[in-house]
């Protein structure tokens, strides 16, 4: 199942299971934690319709950011905050919004969450940030055992950037390659 903060302010369970799990979703949400116990709600069933794109939902993973980067070659560094440092790729063409293209991402060394806002001349060019927000965890693996197994899927609120994507890894080695890919929403 998931869980999930909507627009309008609710929370959004979906639980999957039989009529003895739901009872103990409600009396666990009835008597809750100190301080998070919810008064009211409400409880419908409902036939999944597809496949559940993503499992877990609604786990904040941090920040993410997107520099658009002139070097040697132009490209854009896609970065994503895992466990305290920002996990790299180089997106040679730069992200797309559409689930049919896509994106070759060579995964380079991590860098620092201070360099998230640096934008200016570097040895070889220049950096400009591009498009920055938070992202929200996918899938059914948590992180960051997903991206060690090759495959993950995340959520991105960015300003440009909005709603799901993946990384699928396609060759290990030094410097391991992955698809970035946007996915239906």
């Amino acid at each position: 199942g998931w869980v999930r903060h909507d627009e309008e302010d609710d929370v959004l369970v979906y639980a999957e299971g039989g009529r003895d799990d739901v009872e103990a979703l409600i009396a666990f949400l009835r008597q809750g934690a100190a301080g998070a116990r919810v008064d009211a709600f409400e409880v419908e069933e409902t036939k999944p319709e597809g496949h559940e794109q993503f499992a877990i939902r609604g786990v904040s993973a941090g920040a993410f950011v997107v520099q658009e980067h002139q070097a040697t070659a132009h490209h854009f560094d896609l970065r994503l905050e895992v466990e305290g440092a920002m996990r790299s790729w180089a997106v040679p063409k730069g992200p797309s919004m559409d689930p049919a293209v896509k994106r070759m991402a060579i995964q380079v060394p991590d860098h620092s969450i201070e360099h998230n806002d640096f934008e200016g001349k570097t040895g070889g060019g220049w950096v400009r940030v591009w498009d920055r927000g938070t992202y929200e965890q996918g899938g059914r693996v948590p992180w960051p055992e997903a991206l060690e197994r090759g495959h993950a899927v995340f959520v991105l609120h960015g300003e440009r950037l909005k709603g799901g994507f993946a990384l699928q890894r396609t060759r290990g080695g030094e410097k391991p390659q992955w698809l970035l890919i946007k996915r239906l929403d």
